[in-house]
């Protein structure tokens, strides 16, 4: 019996060791030197791996997007909801977030630059080789709901994500169109984005591109095939030309602007149906945004982001805002949406939302 201890002893060693290295090494060997929030941040770190796929090909850039996410980590542990307004004139002040909040998503192992480059998506430059329509108003006396949200009329989708595309200009357009065909035909119905990141040659496809394009392409061939016969891959493909030409799940004829940098026209135009947005999304407190109502900071002069407005409202303390369909994915924002300052005092709007509405006409 006595000669079976030492065997005994040296099993539990065996066992108490193998434990041990299952657990994260940072969990197993913390730096003494490190301070908790350090720690916390690695088990952070650990946590975006797990939850979001993340793979790093080597221990140096999965330290390199460790530092990226502490640093992010740290910007929002001392993100304060409340800032100084600065004094300025019109669209050129800068503007200040006062009651939205933030929080770590998927993007937390990425620098701001790097988030734009990959998330963002709206080309100026491309959309010169087509002419938009002329700006087309609605009568001002119209009349105007206070509150308008086509989620509750089941006319929007649900969230989709654009993946390392910068396509967004694709999904607002696609958001435009399903709710223009949920409120004319009764049926909503996912449609393709992939059909335009794929055949429309006045954007770039996961290099950006501009939603009035993407109508204008679906306008000239008359609608634009369901998500399921087109599925979205997230890179740019050859052009079937057969599904872009036939079997299409929504018809469209034409689309029109938005008077540019007109809140109340925006409004009209959004009490009637979805309509597509151009706003700058670049900051980090946009990219870390988690929710209430965001007034900045942004420029109005700089739009790099394409979103589909599908509402407006006014909150309890009489906050109005527009509700603006995202396409990062549900865990994004507030469930996938951001909430806009609506009505402010510079007409661009906040971000940049009022300088180029458009919506799609069936």
């Amino acid at each position: 019996m006595a000669s079976s201890k030492p065997s005994y002893y040296l099993s539990l060693l065996f066992s108490i060791t193998c434990l041990l290295s299952q657990l994260p090494l940072s969990a197993a060997n913390p730096s003494p030197s490190a301070p908790p929030a350090m720690r916390e941040v690695r088990q952070g770190d650990e946590v975006l791996v797990l939850a979001y796929g993340k793979a790093y090909s080597c221990p140096i850039k999965h330290e390199k997007r460790y530092q990226i996410w502490k640093d992010n980590s740290n910007f929002i542990g001392s993100f304060q909801s409340e800032t100084e307004i600065f004094s300025g004139v019109g669209a050129f002040a800068p503007q200040t977030v006062t009651d939205s909040f933030v929080g770590m998503n998927r993007f937390g192992d990425l620098t701001s630059g790097e988030f734009a480059e990959r998330f963002t998506g709206f080309n100026a430059t491309r959309g010169l080789l087509r002419a938009a329509p002329p700006p087309c108003p609605i009568p001002p006396d119209s009349w105007l709901p206070c509150c308008v949200d086509w989620r509750s009329s089941g006319a929007v989708t649900g969230v989709k994500f654009q993946r390392s595309c910068a396509s967004c200009w694709a999904f607002a357009a696609a958001a435009a169109i399903e709710g223009l065909n949920k409120i004319k035909t009764g049926e909503l119905v996912s449609l393709s984005e992939q059909v335009m990141v794929d055949c429309d040659t006045g954007s770039s496809g996961c290099s950006g591109g501009r939603s009035d394009t993407a109508l204008g392409l679906v306008a000239t061939r008359g609608g634009v095939a369901s998500e399921e016969e087109y599925p979205y891959t997230g890179v740019r493909g050859g052009c079937d030309v057969g599904k872009l030409l036939s079997g299409h799940a929504a018809s469209l004829s034409g689309f029109r602007a938005v008077p540019p940098n007109d809140e109340r026209q925006l409004a009209l135009a959004v009490g009637r149906q979805p309509v597509t947005a151009y706003i700058d999304a670049g900051a980090r407190e946009f990219m870390f945004y988690k929710g209430g109502v965001y007034r900045g900071p942004c420029s109005a002069e700089r739009v790099n982001h394409a979103v589909a407005i599908v509402g407006y409202c006014e909150g309890f303390g009489g906050d109005k805002y527009w509700i603006a369909k995202n396409s990062w994915g549900s865990d994004w924002g507030e469930q996938g949406y951001v909430y806009l300052a609506k009505d402010v005092w510079w007409p661009q709007g906040t971000c940049g939302l009022a300088t180029s509405p458009f919506y799609p006409t069936a």
